[in-house]
């Protein structure tokens, strides 16, 4: 054979053998990938793992059991024995989804080589001829992975593990115990699923009903007969023959229970007590903060401090039906805590919430004035040492820029009366001189230490009434209100007392962590005392909302108020927002806040009508709560305050005078080094006499003003200052612009004696002027008051004879009438005028009183009666005929 021939033969055997080779490596290759696969998924079979955990389950401040959480994992199955189990449902399951179960080794052969069949055809895999063991492994080892042929090679040979270490009884509780029935988490395990279905205990179960339960493990979803009835009653029937089909039931019986509608059995699916769901999802939260853990994934037993009752009353309110809303679209938020633990019992979500709702008692609102005793006033006593008996100018002195909510300024008023009468002006001022001298970084850490969360809120003169960029909670404003009537000490506010891991045995001592972490706030114990008497005084006055509180017994509020500003459209700018009630006693914090949801938001709604809400509702829940008292007292006195009695409405404090009456003192707390040691003497405030004052208006209608110029004229100025200035400060010229009710409507201080006050006059009014010192305003000199009339209103008059009032067009029977006119200033000129029927003047006289008499019987006669200021004149007549 020639040569090249031989050796083509040799490369062919060649090129042969190395393919053989190739594909011999790639077979084992792919063999090992596939064994180390299988090796990998089934190393660790450990048969404890196929245990079912239970559910995770919440109990009260009692211990009792008020919530069991439902998961994808867990539902709210509780474990039940292969005992309890009746056959009727064991033959169901079984003639279901494998029927050679009690038979076969953890796999059945026949059922995978039918499977396969169907997958090569299909040209993937459709299904794995799984048996009831090869489920549970699934279920427990691979829930979530792909269908590949790796993963039921690994499902066989950790069935076949499973059936060499457990019984088949054992196996079937473990599968119906962790298996889905349905589309809820609360039909997880068979137990659960039957309470689900039926109300009933699983030993109770009948025919119909286990064929029912037994179709829908197949398709959970599908088979649901509270979503898909027709389905699953197409199902049972099936199950029902397969079960003739197995010999576990006659025809006969299978004939019967298919006549029995699935919808006559169902009971209504059992949920977990609504009322209580605010409370449990703010557990819930509070567990994966503290823990990490998810109680719906990991069972757990959390000991919480729910008052059930207490619970269950601030949800009836919340829905409305503990009181009445007057609005549909109107919603409400609250938390009630103990004062002193921080432990929150009960919550207000919202109307109707349900679970995973927006939760309104943690959900930031506009806080209004409700921030004013600890941001505003607190923060004075504590880094500016005021004491509470310290006096603010109430005053126009950010020009306008805000107002109080009556629109009017009150002169000089005390913290106590500022925070009672929830005035906007002196807060503002008080707050601006706290933001100049420690600034607004401190600010922000100051709420920070009471539980407010300050993560992008900023901070300026609007809010100190409430204009916040972000907003407080009600379970934040409760934690403040906590803090301040406890002396100043921090309690973090927390749902948990403890939680115990089933699986671990891993306690978390919530609470004793958090009462071991109890820290002094950014408020000295002197700065909250402060605070809290002011409170508790004005609050017992029972005015406006605070009187729903009056049949409480020391009790400290106050209420907020936000309005929508000017860029809010539908007419809403300047109206009601946001409500609050915020109160406290020595043993319970209530946070109340009222208001609209988007929903009435766009409707244009507000709550301007609606400002006694959240007083009632407070009132309420703190008189439901004095029947649940422990008798706990606030904190003592702190050992750095004191009283002390010093005169009203002067700063830097002065002592009283001798003799001084009790209109010009006040008795204050202090903190301990701040009380005056001078004392004033009894003339040192004295004022010269005003001697005169006049006004008139310019073509503006602004009123220009003209005082005595006040002697000394250093008196009024910085340079060579008096004794007095010294300590009382310069002399000012004030004037006060009133209307006809008496109520301020601006007040203004000059340092020059002649001017124009920013003030355009509208209606009339009356302007008062004095001197005064510029740190203790409330000494005055005496006041010279004055009028401007722009238009008299109608004329006040009257006629009177012997038989009553005379009116124009009556007849009179007598010849003697008494006319009287009620003048609108005594400034103002008037005249009477009687005249014939022919117009012409009788008398006249220019006096606001007048006897006429004299008068002929059969003549008609004319009364004519004007009233003059000189800018206006208004006038009446009447005619009248002598019988």
């Amino acid at each position: 054979m020639p040569a090249n021939k031989i050796m083509k033969q040799l490369n062919k055997k060649r090129i042969v053998i190395t393919c053989i080779i190739i594909f011999s490596l790639l077979v084992v290759g792919g063999i090992g990938f596939l064994g180390y696969g299988i090796y990998k998924d089934t190393e660790a079979f450990d048969a404890k793992k196929l245990l079912s955990s239970g559910a995770s389950v919440m109990y009260d401040k009692n211990g009792e059991a008020i919530y069991t959480y439902g998961s994808e994992e867990n539902g709210t199955r509780e474990n039940i024995t292969y005992e309890d189990l009746p056959q009727v449902l064991v033959d169901a399951v079984v003639a279901a989804e494998d029927s050679r179960f009690f038979e076969h080794d953890g796999f059945d052969l026949p059922r995978i080589a039918k499977a396969a069949i169907t997958n090569l055809a299909a040209g993937h895999i459709r299904g794995g001829g799984s048996t009831i063991t090869q489920q549970l492994i699934k279920k427990t080892y691979f829930p979530n992975a792909e269908k590949t042929y790796t993963r039921k090679l690994s499902e066989i040979f950790l069935a076949i593990q499973a059936d060499k270490q457990l019984s088949k009884e054992e196996i079937l509780t473990l599968y119906l115990n962790k298996i889905y029935f349905g589309r809820s988490t609360n039909s997880i395990g068979i137990s659960a699923a039957c309470r689900y279905y039926f109300n009933k205990d699983v030993s109770e179960i009948t025919l119909p009903e286990a064929a029912m339960l037994a179709g829908s493990l197949n398709s959970p979803y599908n088979f649901d007969p509270y979503y898909c009835l027709d389905k699953a009653t197409t199902r049972r029937n099936r199950i029902l023959n397969l079960m003739v089909t197995h010999g576990y039931i006659t025809q006969e019986e299978c004939d019967e229970a298919k006549k029995v509608k699935i919808e006559n059995t169902l009971a209504t699916p059992s949920t977990n007590n609504s009322s209580l769901a605010a409370y449990v999802d703010l557990v819930t939260e509070e567990v994966k903060n503290r823990t990490g853990l998810d109680p719906k994934e990991v069972q757990m037993n959390i000991y919480t401090y729910c008052d059930k009752e207490t619970q269950e009353l601030a949800t009836a309110i919340g829905n409305g039906e503990k009181y009445d809303y007057s609005d549909e679209d109107m919603r409400m938020g609250g938390a009630i805590q103990s004062s002193q633990d921080g432990r929150v019992v009960a919550l207000i979500g919202g109307r109707n919430y349900s679970y995973g709702n927006l939760n309104f008692a943690t959900t930031k609102q506009q806080p209004g004035s409700s921030v004013k005793p600890f941001l505003d006033y607190g923060l004075a006593f504590e880094y500016l040492d005021w004491c509470t008996g310290h006096s603010i100018m109430d005053d126009d002195a950010y020009g306008g820029k805000f107002k109080n909510w009556d629109r009017k300024f009150h002169g000089m008023v005390t913290v106590s009366n500022a925070l009672e009468n929830s005035w906007n002006i002196p807060a503002i001022k008080t707050f601006d001189e706290v933001e100049q001298k420690v600034g607004n970084k401190k600010i922000k850490s100051a709420m920070e230490s009471i539980g407010i969360n300050m993560d992008g809120e900023s901070i300026g003169l609007a809010s100190a009434i409430g204009g916040w960029t972000n907003g407080i909670s009600p379970l934040e404003m409760a934690s403040a209100y906590a803090t301040i009537s406890n002396n100043g000490q921090y309690v973090e506010s927390h749902t948990i007392n403890y939680i115990e891991v089933v699986q671990t045995g891993k306690v978390y001592k919530i609470d004793q962590e958090i009462q071991d972490n109890i820290k002094q706030s950014a408020y000295s114990k002197a700065s909250a005392f402060m605070v809290r008497e002011t409170m508790l005084d004005y609050t017992k006055n029972g005015s406006g909302n605070y009187a729903y509180l009056s049949g409480l017994s020391n009790v400290g509020a106050k209420t907020g108020t936000s309005n929508w500003d000017s860029k809010k459209g539908k007419g809403m700018a300047g109206k009601s927002r946001d409500l609050w009630m915020s109160a406290y006693s020595s043993e319970y914090i209530c946070s109340v806040w009222m208001g609209f949801a988007k929903e009435g938001i766009d409707k244009g709604k507000t709550t301007s009508t609606y400002k006694a809400y959240p007083g009632k509702v407070v009132q309420t829940l703190l008189k439901h709560l004095e029947n649940k008292g422990t008798g706990k007292s606030y904190p003592s006195q702190p050992d750095d305050v004191e009283q002390a009695t010093i005169m009203k409405g002067i700063y830097p404090y002065v002592l009283p005078t001798e003799g001084a009456s009790e209109d010009t003192v006040i008795t204050a707390w202090f903190k301990k080094g701040t009380v005056p040691s001078n004392k004033l003497d009894s003339d040192a405030y004295n004022l010269n006499q005003l001697s005169s004052f006049d006004i008139s208006l310019n073509s503006e209608n602004k009123i220009n003003y003209q005082f005595t110029p006040y002697s000394p004229e250093n008196a009024t100025s910085d340079e060579n200052a008096t004794e007095s200035t010294k300590l009382f400060g310069k002399v000012q010229y004030t004037v006060i612009v009133t209307d006809n009710n008496g109520q301020i409507v601006h007040q203004e201080s000059f340092s020059s004696p002649t001017g124009t006050i920013n003030y355009t006059v509208n209606q009339n009014v009356k302007v008062t002027g004095y001197y005064n010192y510029e740190k203790a305003r409330d000494k005055t000199s005496n006041k010279i008051e004055k009028e401007i009339q722009l238009q008299l209103n109608s004329l006040n008059a009257v006629i009177k004879n012997e038989q009553g009032d005379v009116y124009d067009g009556s007849t009179i029977h007598n010849s003697s009438l008494q006319v009287n006119i009620q003048l609108q200033s005594e400034s103002n000129t008037c005249s009477i005028t009687l005249l014939d029927s022919n117009g012409t003047i009788i008398s006249s006289i220019n006096q606001n009183s007048a006897t006429i008499s004299n008068l002929t019987s059969g003549n008609s006669y004319a009364i004519k009666m004007s009233e003059s200021n000189g800018t206006s004149t208004v006038e009446k007549t009447i005619h009248f005929t002598v019988q």
